[in-house]
């Protein structure tokens, strides 16, 4: 008969000893793994897709990146980063899947770089350009000849370009809000004035109207780009005294009458950025009574109710004692006796709209709110109100010269402007919202004349 087995010490069972050990393997293995799959393990990969407009490259421009298409092989997305390349805060987050937009106000080419990082913390990246031109202005000039042409420049004045040229006049060009791909304008061909459209690079030229004998001038995009607003004298066949605002497809086809100013007139439409609400300047306010002054601007709300925006003793929203287009041209434009070329201009995002008015002894330029509220202000009290210290009295209104055709820059940089220099001698001006600098792009000397800076609407 054995003996009983005698146990001594702490020694475990060996069955115990067996499972300690074996699991201080497989916390060893497993704590082995973890770091070899730490310095073995793949990179998040990160994918980019800019998408840039089909057309717009000029600032401001909106753009579209997609980065849904990261991932990670072997474990999940913790991070990411999205610099857009231009100096303004990143994107970041931790779901790839939500769509990013950016708005660039400065032009260059923009290096985007795209970093993701896995929940290892290893990253991926990706890199991309974005490319932007600068802010232009469309212009007519009689530069280097004696009819006006169709021009473009770069805000600073650089860079001048003629889109159009031909043996007759052109003028009144407006850029197509959106996409900017076209400019719509007013040209004669001996007898009367029609409306045309050009792309920026001066290709596939297009007559709209054939109006005869009246005159269609002054077109403004709507802010889709789907019609095109316009003024004409065609109620009577035409009449000096009766002119209306129309608007026509932007394909052309049947124009609609808009006003029924009669037996005043109404010119210079200018459609707003957000909807189909326009201005436009009227001999009488928008009840038919008479104006204080020899005409008013007046408010067009999308679904046609009229308003009288600002109506002082002067000529408000034209320029016609510098209406220097009145005189020399064959056909003449025919534009009733108190009224001028110059348009309303809305502010880029439909707040402001600025104007000329003459209630001094010079034509000014003013800004006012859209909706009509509040006290209209000199655009040097205006600039003044946004800049640190102030514009030198005398740079922008209240002098000897008359400025008049305002074009509200569209990345809000400032605002273009004409100014007769002497008799006969328009030029193009900016001042910038920044700290009041007025510059002349143009600088020509007489007898060539800048006129109707185009405005995106």
């Amino acid at each position: 008969m054995s003996s009983p087995r005698k146990i001594t010490g702490n020694s475990p069972p060996r069955s115990v000893a067996v499972v300690w050990l074996t699991t201080v393997l497989m916390l060893s293995l497993m704590v082995g793994l973890a770091a070899c799959r730490g310095f073995f393990g793949q990179p998040p990969i990160a994918l980019l897709v800019i998408t840039t407009p089909a057309d717009d490259q000029e600032v401001p421009v909106t753009v579209t990146f997609d980065i849904s298409g990261s991932n990670d092989p072997d474990g999940t997305i913790a991070a990411y980063d999205l610099d857009f390349g231009d100096g303004t805060t990143h994107a970041t987050g931790t779901d790839v899947s939500v769509v990013q937009t950016h708005a660039y106000t400065v032009a260059g080419t923009h290096t985007v770089e795209l970093t993701i990082t896995d929940n290892d913390g290893r990253i991926g990246m990706a890199t991309g350009t974005v490319t932007i031109g600068p802010v232009m202005i469309t212009f007519a000039s009689n530069r280097f000849g004696t009819d006006y042409d169709i021009w473009r420049m770069q805000a600073d004045g650089s860079d001048p370009r003629k889109l159009l040229e031909t043996g007759d006049d052109e003028l009144f060009p407006d850029l197509v809000r959106g996409t900017r791909t076209k400019v719509a304008y007013t040209a004669e061909d001996g007898t009367r004035w029609n409306l045309w459209t050009l792309t920026v690079v001066g290709e596939n030229n297009a007559q709209l109207t054939t109006q005869t004998p009246s005159n269609q001038i002054q077109p403004s995009w709507s802010y889709d780009g789907s019609k095109i607003a316009y003024a004409s004298n065609a109620a009577q066949t035409p009449s000096s005294t009766t002119w209306e605002i129309y608007s026509i497809p932007a394909a052309g086809g049947t124009a609609t009458q808009l006003t029924t100013q009669t037996p005043s007139w109404a010119i210079a439409p200018a459609y707003s950025p957000l909807d189909d609400s326009l201005v436009f300047v009227s001999g009488v306010k928008h009840d038919g009574t008479a104006t204080l002054g020899g005409s008013a601007i007046i408010k067009r709300t999308a679904g046609g109710i009229l308003s009288t925006l600002y109506d002082s003793a002067g000529n408000d929203g034209d320029a016609s004692t510098a209406n220097f287009l009145t005189t020399g041209l064959a056909p003449t434009l025919n534009l009733p006796g108190t009224a001028g070329i110059s348009k309303p201009a809305w502010s880029p995002d439909g707040a402001k709209i600025a104007f000329s008015t003459d209630q001094g002894a010079t034509i000014d330029i003013w800004v006012m709110n859209a909706d009509g509220t509040g006290t209209p202000q000199t655009l040097e009290a205006y600039v003044n109100s946004l800049i640190t210290g102030s514009v030198p009295a005398g740079q922008i209104s209240s002098t000897t010269k008359d400025e008049f055709c305002p074009y509200w820059l569209e990345d809000n940089s400032g605002m273009a402007f004409v100014r007769e220099e002497t008799a006969g001698n328009f030029n193009i001006y900016t001042v910038a919202f920044s700290n009041g600098a007025v510059t002349n792009l143009t600088g020509l000397a007489a007898p060539d004349n800048n006129a109707s800076p185009a405005a995106r609407r």
